[in-house]
């Protein structure tokens, strides 16, 4: 079991390298969402556009990537909308279990399903090179390879949690059964 929790451990490490990079985008974003604003009224003012095409779409690639980096990480900070009514009752072994039955047959399938689907269209994207419609518009087809980025390491965080739910699972179960032993043994006496 150690030697799948150090694999837990380095798919926690890798989606907290990806949420760096999405967390120097929000900054960037909001940079450029200030400029696009300033350089809008400005620009009436002096009578020069100073905004474009190209970095309201840059604005809006920035937030993809937010997004879409960003979504391993939020699973592993337990960031994602969740239904709460019934867990908050509940023990840590049986949200435990119902955190590895979600895991594998709702999340894992899902996110992988997603990763499958949109690696032909980014791909293809690739191929013919596709940008913007809009005059002064960016290429698109490096943001749609952030597609299947971002929902492969949504699913490698979701192996990880599914093996920690695992060991959780199988840690207290042992703990379990040392102590009904241990209770044989005291009534034996």
């Amino acid at each position: 079991m150690k030697k799948w929790l150090v694999i837990a451990n380095r798919l926690d490490k890798l989606n907290q390298a990806f949420a760096i990079v999405a967390r120097w985008a929000v900054l960037l974003m909001l940079g450029l969402g200030l400029w696009n604003v300033i350089g809008r009224y400005l620009g009436v003012s002096i009578g020069h556009n100073l905004s474009s095409n190209g970095l309201i779409e840059a604005q809006w690639y920035l937030f993809d990537m937010i997004f879409l980096l960003g979504l391993g990480w939020t699973l592993q900070k337990q960031g994602h909308v969740r239904v709460d009514v019934l867990q908050g009752h509940w023990n840590k072994r049986r949200k435990a279990k119902l955190e590895l039955l979600g895991t594998l047959f709702l999340l894992l399938p899902f996110a992988f399903g997603v990763m499958v689907i949109s690696i032909e269209p980014s791909l293809h994207s690739w191929l013919i090179g596709e940008v913007s419609p809009d005059p002064n518009g960016l290429p698109r087809y490096w943001v749609k390879t952030l597609i299947p980025i971002g929902f492969f390491l949504l699913t490698l965080q979701g192996i990880s949690e599914a093996i920690q739910s695992w060991a959780m699972l199988t840690s207290s179960s042992l703990k379990n059964r040392a102590q009904a032993n241990k209770q044989k043994e005291n009534t034996r006496d």
